[in-house]
């Protein structure tokens, strides 16, 4: 059966030592760089065994002018001044550009699937099997998760391979998604 990796926000400013968002990744550990080295290789394995590779990224205008102000998240960006179109930091990280036949979609919310045309991509190529990973567990990754779930489609939330600055939040998410996905570390569903 054909398969889908979701692999969202792996960014400059949401990834980077230099980024400007400091609540997806705990960049004062060691453990930063082996967490980016390993969904790295997981996107590299999951593509080399036909998967469909979804790089979803957020950007917003310059002036913001798109920005949602709903809450509270998605304000802090326009104070961090994060992740404008165009700038270097709503790029992707080096090492997680996409390549031939990657999917790159853009959105301005936290659900991959929130105007982004994705379920239609899923469904032309018969995809019913996803695997979700990125930043920050507990917002994105688990926002996409409950859609996924919410679709019908069959959901896989790689553990290792989804980051958060906050690891008791992060914890919380993987308890709760245990109930509409399986939660594993990728060396297990790739």
């Amino acid at each position: 059966m054909a398969r889908a990796l979701i692999a969202l926000h792996f960014q400059n400013d949401i990834c980077h030592p230099d980024g400007r968002v400091p609540f997806a990744v705990d960049r004062s550990s060691g453990d930063a760089d082996s967490f980016l080295s390993r969904c790295r290789d997981t996107i590299a394995k999951a593509r080399a065994s036909g998967w469909m590779i979804v790089h979803v990224h957020i950007a917003f205008a310059p002036d913001y002018s798109d920005l949602p102000r709903n809450c509270s998240l998605f304000r802090a960006v326009e104070t961090l001044g994060a992740v404008k179109e165009g700038s270097w930091g709503a790029a992707a990280m080096e090492g997680f550009e996409p390549v031939r036949d990657d999917v790159l979609l853009t959105h301005r919310w936290n659900n991959a699937f929130q105007g982004t045309g994705l379920e239609r991509m899923l469904e032309e190529r018969g995809i019913r099997e996803v695997a979700v990973m990125g930043l920050a567990t507990q917002y994105s990754v688990e926002h996409t998760v409950r859609h996924a779930a919410d679709l019908g489609y069959a959901v896989t939330m790689l553990r290792d391979c989804c980051g958060s600055a906050n690891p008791k939040a992060a914890e919380a998410s993987f308890a709760a998604m245990a109930m509409l996905a399986d939660v594993v570390d990728s060396s297990e569903a790739v």
